[in-house]
């Protein structure tokens, strides 16, 4: 046992500790830190992801001490509201698209490389529930598409010459050009039965929505934040004295967090990978790869603080600090930037609904690049709870806990689009995220599973290191 005790002045926080009175005068403390406790786990496989990202992902990338990651996705359609007719007839719509919104160096892998986006019209309405091991065959006909388009990930490339010339507040755009019929359609639609307008459900059973995949090319996967379609008309209104020409741009209907969108993801992982899994090695990847399941000694800490008879005490703190350690591979593929730490019992529960980490039941810590590996410095409150509610006594599902990979939305990233811009650069440049990127300001608004790009990691649970500490008080005679 390592026992290190300091002298320090009183500082108490809390007159509600185990043996502590209602005063206290005349005191002096003892702080007395146990690192001596051990953590394992084992890697778990989690292959399937509930359909709750706004982030659509697209592409191929394929990386040593990786996989190949293959992803798509479909889309349900929140139609506008109402759609401005005044002055226009189908007969004056000029072209359509579909243009899709991408962060700036919001990717993985080689940014100048083309690949192809098709886009499918949906044949009937998605299934619900939806996760991301859904095969969209069945749902579209593979000989009805509506467009294709080659695109990059960077102004760089000369395929982007369908991009936009201009990056809008850090994104770009690239466009799939769609038969105006398919505009016309909707439009008189509407003219005839505004009212399913009105709803997505309605909507959905005139056009079930899209299935857009890559039919060319490899070596990236691409974040998309942002699907809409948009119409272009040209009106020309003739008089005896001028011939005045009108461009106008509608928005008809956009992928957005009301309407149904999920990743189909297809991992195939690396066999290195897989010989580190079967040899031990806890391994988390993302996405839909692994988890790490690990088991805490949170009676052995009770008994540890309870056991302390000698003096009054009060519990300060627990923190768990875990080294992680990088895998080389050839797509600076790093580390996932956050990861959540829960009862593995309510993992799955959390993640399906809309939640924050609360430092009582749940504990969630970024990636420090600089030190390579995840603090999760405020547990104190849930040995607290088992102190106050249980008696001290642990039970078997008290000290599993899983340490899964999550996306973190901030009320800073919420004005954004939900992307972190110097995040993105720091990934972009090192394949890796530094701690001190994160705005301490910022206050999570929610976690979802993580999707948003390629991520893998190993843990080192046998240099894991969880500290308690607590206040031992003396009267003084």
């Amino acid at each position: 046992m390592s026992f290190v005790a300091a002298i320090v002045l009183l500082a108490i926080h809390s007159c509600s500790e185990t043996g502590i009175g209602s005063s206290l005068t005349a005191t002096r403390t003892e702080v007395v830190k146990d690192s001596s406790f051990s953590v394992t786990g084992y890697t778990t496989i989690n292959n399937t992801l509930p359909a709750r990202t706004l982030t659509q992902l697209l592409g191929v990338i394929q990386a040593d001490n990786y996989g190949k990651l293959t992803s798509d996705f479909v889309s349900q359609m929140m139609p506008a509201w109402p759609i401005d007719t005044s002055y226009i007839t189908a007969n004056e719509i000029d072209s359509c698209c579909f243009v899709f919104q991408l962060p700036i160096g919001g990717y993985t892998g080689d940014s100048i490389t083309p690949m192809r986006a098709t886009v499918y019209k949906l044949s009937k309405p998605l299934p619900r529930p939806i996760n991301s091991s859904f095969d969209p065959t069945g749902y579209y006909d593979s000989n009805d598409i509506l467009g294709s388009a080659s695109f990059s990930a960077t102004a760089l490339s000369a395929a982007d010459s369908i991009a936009s010339d201009l990056d809008d507040g850090g994104y770009r755009e690239f466009s799939v050009k769609v038969d105006r019929s398919v505009a016309a359609d909707i439009f008189n639609k509407f003219m005839s039965d505004p009212e399913i307008f009105r709803d997505p459900a309605t909507f959905e059973d005139f056009f079930p929505g899209i299935y857009v995949t890559t039919t060319f090319g490899s070596g990236r996967v691409t974040n998309i934040s942002s699907t809409q379609f948009k119409v272009y008309c040209r009106r020309e209104i003739h008089t005896e004295d001028t011939d005045t020409t009108y461009n106008l741009t509608y928005s008809y209907m956009a992928s957005t967090e009301e309407v149904l969108s999920n990743n189909n993801l297809r991992l195939d992982i690396s066999d290195s990978v897989k010989e580190m899994v079967a040899n031990g090695e806890a391994i988390v990847q993302t996405p839909a790869a692994y988890d790490v399941t690990i088991t805490l000694p949170v009676q052995e800490i009770l008994d540890r603080y309870r056991n302390d008879t000698e003096a009054q005490t009060v519990f300060n703190s627990v923190s768990l600090e875990i080294p992680a350690v990088e895998l080389v591979n050839d797509r600076k593929i790093g580390p996932p930037e956050y990861l959540l730490l829960i009862p593995a019992a309510k993992k799955n529960e959390f993640l399906s609904k809309t939640n924050v980490p609360d430092n009582e039941t749940s504990f969630y810590a970024q990636y420090d690049g600089t030190k390579d590996c995840y603090v999760f410095s405020e547990m104190r409150q849930y040995f607290l709870n088992l102190l106050e509610e249980k008696d001290g006594v642990a039970e078997e599902e008290d000290c599993v806990f899983s340490l899964t990979p999550i996306d973190v939305l901030t009320d800073s990233d919420s004005d954004t689009g939900g992307f972190d811009y110097s995040t993105w650069m720091y990934y972009l440049y090192y394949g890796y995220y530094y701690g001190s990127q994160s705005s301490s300001s910022s206050s999570i608004i929610e976690v979802k599973p993580a999707m948003e790009r390629p991520s893998i990691v190993k843990l080192d649970l046998e240099n894991a290191k969880l500290k308690l500490y607590y206040s031992r008080l003396f009267e003084n005679n």
